[in-house]
């Protein structure tokens, strides 16, 4: 008769008991009966998701890279210092203040040919900040001088492609274009430009005394406005003049800002050493006095001109020694900046700041709980109130004050907030009257800069003076070559045209030196000589993702970015 259950395996037959190890344990229980489980087969459609899913990603970057960012890299100094194209590095080994210049390469296309290390010259370089010529040769710090200091790449940027679909282009954004203007040896309108956009459709654009004037074609000049710029555009613009925190050791550097009167007050050495001191004092109960900013005691510098250092190497050939003269301020700017943090420890008396324009002075007062604008012009007597308003802070609270004068708009800032501000009713350029000077070929007065206080003890730290971006309408080195944008020959700008300039004045090819209109019959398009047309703009400059890399040796490319020095595009 057949079996009718499962017969369970055999036991295995148990060992004897080892007397070293004990009682003898408990036989287990017998392991259940188990069906084997077939090998799973390759599963292909596995592997094919896996292969698609990779190439929907690759597919979906290239979407990206085409529609909506793309990266660039800035080749030369046009943009500078916003943005570095190939540029050797210095710090000052006198104060410490750290300065970028530029370094001319051959160009190919969109990329500039650059070595490891500078070579054929010795430059002439100044530090922007106490005026100290950098040595020809230091043994000490052999890449920190004037005799083939290695050389930097230009920072890479994200560009957001085609935003301009969605909006129009504002002024003073940093845009990616085109190039209207043919480039030897390269077919023409295939290399990208990188330039901040001044004018727009339909508007008549001139430069005026560095800065921007828009109006309408055929509207007289008198009518023409400046253009303030933004806030965020405008802190990307300021140029040094002065940083109080990096002071020079040399013994025989004066401090620049000097009190007025001697004895007032105010504390700018160390009594017991004679040595500058990085944080200022006043302490008078009953008087006041001013320190004023000598810009003469740093002649090097060249301070309130347009002069730059990122720029003096520009016309330096090989054959040019230390001794080379290098680049002149040709114009004074007088758009400035004064940024200190104050702490009042007693007294109620005021702190006043003193900027002067042309024939107009203007001072911030802050008092206890106060504080007011005064204007004072060249026919007055005495200050004139413009506004006022309260101050709720402590009176011995510190305080970031930045006090500005910038394209005709007066600005008191304390902690970041706007407390005083000038509208263009109340304060406007005479047109009429600059353009004579132009014309004239008169230079402008240089400004000036102060500080006040009176009746009270207190403490000035990380003081620092900066000037504006100044935009030139003229060229002694380069007669006749520039084209538009004068105020005798404005740009006029057609329904879909912009007008473009580069931050770095001084050697920036853009849109005040093209010659040649764009004419593509086949398209359909014809742009008169100096404007971009709306068809070449490829997007708006958002983004600093590798900031100029480090070298990890002087022969070796920049392949650490400098993480903080990551920004956005303002």
């Amino acid at each position: 008769m057949p079996d009718t259950a499962a017969t369970a395996p055999e036991a295995p037959p148990t060992a004897p008991p080892d007397p070293a190890l004990g009682p003898s344990p408990i036989p287990a229980a017998p392991a259940p009966a188990t069906t084997p489980v077939p090998a799973r087969p390759v599963d292909d459609g596995g592997i094919k998701e896996t292969v698609e899913s990779i190439l929907v990603a690759f597919i979906l970057a290239f979407i990206f890279r085409a529609f909506v960012v793309e990266a660039f890299v800035i080749p030369t100094g046009s943009m500078a210092p916003t943005l570095l194209g190939a540029h050797m590095r210095y710090h000052c080994d006198d104060c410490g203040y750290g300065f970028d210049v530029n370094f001319s390469g051959r160009a190919v296309g969109d990329e500039v040919e650059i070595p490891s290390v500078a070579g054929g010259k010795v430059y002439n370089l100044n530090c922007p900040n106490c005026g100290r010529k950098v040595p020809q040769e230091d043994p000490r710090e052999p890449h920190n001088d004037a005799t083939s200091p290695p050389v930097h790449y230009g920072d890479r940027i994200l560009v957001l492609k085609y935003a301009y679909l969605l909006r129009r282009p504002d002024r003073w954004d940093v845009v990616v274009f085109k190039s209207p203007e043919p480039q030897q040896g390269v077919p023409p309108y295939v290399t990208n430009y990188i330039k901040r956009l001044v004018g727009r459709p339909g508007e008549s654009v001139f430069i005026l005394d560095g800065d921007v004037y828009v109006g309408v074609p055929d509207q007289p000049q008198r009518e023409f406005r400046v253009q303030a710029k933004p806030r965020a555009a405008q802190d990307a613009l300021w140029r040094i003049v002065y940083d109080n925190d990096y002071l020079p050791g040399r013994p025989d550097w004066e401090p620049p800002w000097v009190p007025l009167p001697s004895g007032s007050g105010w504390s700018v050495v160390d009594v017991a050493t004679g040595k500058p001191l990085r944080a200022l004092s006043f302490d008078n109960a009953e008087g006041g006095g001013w320190l004023r900013f000598d810009p003469t005691l740093a002649p090097e510098k060249q301070a309130f001109t347009d002069w730059l250092a990122y720029a003096v190497t520009r016309g330096q050939s090989a054959g040019e020694s230390y001794e080379y003269g290098g680049l002149v301020g040709r114009n004074n700017v007088s758009d400035l900046k004064l940024s200190l943090f104050y702490k009042r420890e007693s007294g109620e008396g005021p702190l006043r700041l003193q900027l002067t324009k042309l024939d107009e002075t203007f001072t911030a007062e802050l008092l206890p709980g106060k504080v007011r604008l005064l204007r004072r012009g060249a026919s007055s007597a005495q200050d004139v109130e413009v506004a006022a308003a309260a101050l709720p802070l402590s009176p011995n609270a510190t305080m970031h004050v930045e006090f500005m004068n910038v394209d005709y708009r007066v600005t008191l800032r304390i902690n970041g907030r706007d407390y005083l501000q000038t509208s263009p009713e109340q304060y406007a350029p005479d047109v009429a009257w600059l353009l004579a000077q132009h014309r004239a070929n008169r230079p402008l007065p240089k400004p000036d800069a102060k500080i006040g206080a009176e009746s009270q003890a207190c403490s000035l730290s990380h003081v620092s003076l900066w000037r504006d971006v100044y935009y030139t309408n003229h060229d002694p080195d380069r007669p006749g070559q520039i084209h538009w944008g004068t105020p005798d020959f404005p740009i006029d700008l057609g329904p879909k045209e912009y007008w473009v300039l580069g931050d770095n004045s001084l050697m920036s090819g853009d849109g005040r030196y093209w010659s040649i209109p764009v004419d593509l019959p086949d398209e359909g398009l014809y742009a008169k000589p100096g404007v971009v047309p709306e068809r070449f703009l490829l997007g708006r400059a958002f983004f600093v993702y590798w900031p100029a890399g480090y070298r990890p040796h002087p022969r070796l490319p920049g392949m650490v970015p400098n993480f903080g020095d990551m920004r956005f595009i303002q």
